[in-house]
């Protein structure tokens, strides 16, 4: 993985200037010579992500604070979706999704949020996908998750280029109802009408969002958050991703 690679070739290159300059001390470790490279490592080791049979698709983000946040990331590609889990739920409920999105050619990164710094680790996603070449970024979050889609979205500059929020509260840990009022990108709010109050949340959310490309979808479902993901959402949503302005623009489908 890339925070072996890097450790390695920190080694290599002390081993090097240690033997140009004849010191006879023992090599260093990996871990001493890149302490960064150790931490991310351990963040890697430690994560909950149970969906994988081996780390290979963990990395670790680093926020603006350089706290450190486990994350699966899957698929390549200049589109990159970051996906944000419900409270109840880790990086592991958006994984099989992530693998749709790696299979059509899209980059995926799915964060492991623990903590209340969850619109910090959303923008830490974002920025990671940056730094790793994506082109354009979209946010989809579930739940809180949708909460802290929007309101990361808002925060970030440059603008991505799209969020989808599913069944989420006005306000959880970020205030969405504050964040749709100056988030001008192209937002899609999707809830079920027997979820309890979401479908109201959603509504609110819209008719406050500044958007200038926007849609409401209001299912005839119970189902929350992720599970609402199938059918002509699931098809709504990969839309979105190809072309987010004409998605959000169109009459949505019966």
């Amino acid at each position: 993985m890339r925070t072996i690679t890097t450790a390695v070739g920190g080694f290599v290159t002390a081993a090097l200037l240690a033997t140009v300059a004849g010191c006879g001390a023992d090599a260093a470790s990996p871990a001493q010579l890149d302490p960064t490279a150790a931490a991310r490592q351990r963040v890697i080791d430690t994560a909950n992500v149970d969906c994988l049979d081996d780390p290979g698709p963990l990395v670790a983000i680093t926020d603006a604070e350089q706290d450190m946040t486990a994350a699966i990331q899957v698929g390549t590609g200049d589109t990159a979706v970051v996906l944000l889990h419900q409270l109840d739920g880790t990086a592991c409920q958006w994984y099989p999704f992530a693998l749709i999105l790696a299979q059509r050619g899209y980059r995926a990164l799915a964060p492991d949020i623990t903590s209340r710094d969850a619109v910090e680790v959303a923008q830490a996603g974002i920025a990671h996908l940056r730094q790793e070449g994506a082109k354009r970024v979209f946010v989809i979050g579930a739940s809180r998750g949708g909460t802290i889609a929007l309101a990361a979205a808002a925060a970030t500059t440059p603008p991505v280029d799209g969020v989808i929020a599913l069944s989420a509260p006005t306000v959880y840990d970020a205030d969405a109802l504050t964040a749709v009022k100056k988030l001008d990108v192209p937002t899609i709010l999707i809830a079920g009408d027997l979820d309890g109050t979401f479908a109201d949340h959603a509504r609110e959310l819209y008719g406050l969002s500044v958007a200038k490309h926007k849609k409401l979808i209001v299912s005839s479902s119970m189902s929350h958050g992720v599970t609402l993901v199938s059918g002509r959402i699931e098809d709504t949503m990969m839309a979105f991703l190809t072309d987010p302005v004409a998605t959000a623009d169109a009459p949505d489908p019966a």
